[in-house]
């Protein structure tokens, strides 16, 4: 049996995107000085920080894809994709926001209450709500 090779080409980031990537890696670099990053392979599983989500939600890194008149930042998921995977690849430690920014807060957007939306998802964006 002989496999063949998928080969799904070279892929290009927009230019905005690798800018963003390193913006993320130079944070990175500045928290992993000051100790804050750990290299944690599980980091979005074991790596509870509140004061380092409340640092990414200042930069606009999370809810990122919330919309603006929900305190998000309104951006596009290749944005999102770029910044957690950088934020993964470092081990940072992400669990405190990890389940509100990636399943509460959209469940929220699509089947919560206006009354909902408006109470839960600023404090999402702003690194201020938690959900496990």
């Amino acid at each position: 049996m002989t496999l063949s090779t998928l080969d799904l080409g070279t892929v290009q980031l927009p230019p905005e995107t690798i800018r963003l990537r390193q913006e993320v890696r130079e944070f990175l670099a500045a928290e992993r000085a000051a100790g804050t990053v750990l290299g944690r392979p599980d980091s979005w599983l074991t790596g509870w920080d509140p004061a380092f989500t409340r640092r990414l939600a200042r930069r606009g890194w999370v809810g990122m894809t919330l919309p603006r008149t929900y305190g998000g930042g309104g951006r596009s998921n290749l944005e999102r994709y770029v910044v957690i995977e950088e934020l993964l690849a470092a081990g940072a430690p992400v669990s405190a926001h990890w389940v509100a920014d990636r399943q509460a807060g959209p469940t929220i957007l699509r089947h919560g209450t206006e009354a909902q939306r408006n109470h839960f998802l600023p404090r999402i964006a702003a690194g201020a709500c938690f959900f496990s």
